[in-house]
């Protein structure tokens, strides 16, 4: 799939260079055969009068006979000047299907070029970035990856912050600050409804979770636990545990509003990753995150990442395992 993105990228752009290269040609092509009648006339016109300043019998005779051969001899050259023009074009079209055949192969071969870095830090340090409105971090802690299948690494430890009374990551404050502001500017205000849950609590959201399926629906101890893992998820197998994910409820919402419907999430849908943030669990790639679709779950990766992922098309699982793939061992 990855190579199938880019691949495509790729070949529309040859497309149009290839296209304009034909056009070119064309134009001068033409330019060509229509300047032959021209010069055709005007040899002919200079030979008559030529003759016609000499004064001589033989020579007005001679233009006369030039004269009468002027349509086969104009037709049989310009022929011949065609079939030149033609020779050099079909070369050129041979050349460039056979450039096109090696790009199509070097593509094959390394469909991607090499990613930009995150940052030159190796520790999760805030170093300047370009516009010097925000900190950027390092891929390390950007693209760590916490789903059913890969828990949190003990090694793991959040920079516990506040923003607006909820619980998140000290290092995504300046980030999720700027683009609630933004939000709010653009007539789009945003509330933050969840952040850091540590693992017991998380585990005790799940339990509770599947006793309610239980007890209301009557599932099975197992077939609740296995729904709830796509919405919930137990502590330690859920991002929760970064500090990194935020959740949104638009400013004034009411009760059981669809967030998926209003102005707020598709401004985030439009502009989050301009600040870093990426929706972590969109409809299309339930597959892969193995979670619901969430139009509320917002996840910080950094700006160049989220910018690289809404171009890919992918999830943070894909686009973590893209990241490792091109990185060099």
């Amino acid at each position: 799939m990855y190579r199938r993105l880019k691949l495509r990228k790729r070949l529309k752009l040859f497309d149009l260079s290839y296209t304009i290269m034909v056009v070119v040609i064309l134009q001068i092509t033409g330019e060509i055969i229509f300047a032959i009648p021209l010069w055709k006339g005007d040899t002919i016109e200079a030979i008559q009068n030529t003759d016609n300043a000499k004064g001589g019998g033989s020579l007005r005779r001679r233009g006369e006979k030039i004269v009468q051969s002027r349509a086969g001899w104009h037709k049989a050259d310009q022929v011949r000047k065609i079939k030149i023009v033609m020779t050099v074009i079909a070369v050129i079209l041979c050349f460039s299907i056979a450039a096109g055949a090696i790009l199509v192969w070097m593509q094959l071969q390394n469909p991607f070029s090499k990613p930009p870095a995150g940052s030159v830090s190796s520790s999760g340090a805030p170093v300047s970035s370009e516009d010097g409105t925000l900190p950027v971090y390092d891929d390390s802690y950007n693209l760590v990856v916490v789903n059913a299948s890969s828990p949190i690494k003990s090694s793991f430890s959040i920079q516990s912050g506040q923003f607006e009374g909820v619980t998140v990551d000290a290092r995504i404050i300046p980030a999720l600050k700027k683009m609630t502001d933004d939000a709010k500017s653009a007539g789009c205000g945003l509330k933050v409804t969840q952040g850091y849950v540590d693992a017991k609590e998380q585990d005790r959201l799940f339990s509770a979770a599947v006793q309610s399926l239980m007890k209301n629906q009557g599932y099975t101890q197992v077939r609740a636990e296995n729904q709830v893992q796509n919405t919930i998820g137990r502590g330690g197998y859920n991002e929760n545990q970064t500090g990194m994910a935020v959740e949104f409820s638009a400013e004034g919402e009411a009760a059981n509003t669809d967030f998926s419907t209003t102005q707020q999430y598709k401004w985030l849908l439009k502009n989050s990753v301009q600040y870093g943030f990426v929706l972590r669990y969109p409809d299309a790639k339930t597959a892969v995150t193995g979670v619901s679709f969430n139009p509320r779950h917002f996840r910080y990766v950094g700006g160049g990442n989220a910018v690289k992922m809404r171009e890919y098309s992918m999830s943070l699982e894909e686009y973590a395992a893209y990241i490792r793939q091109q990185t060099p061992k």
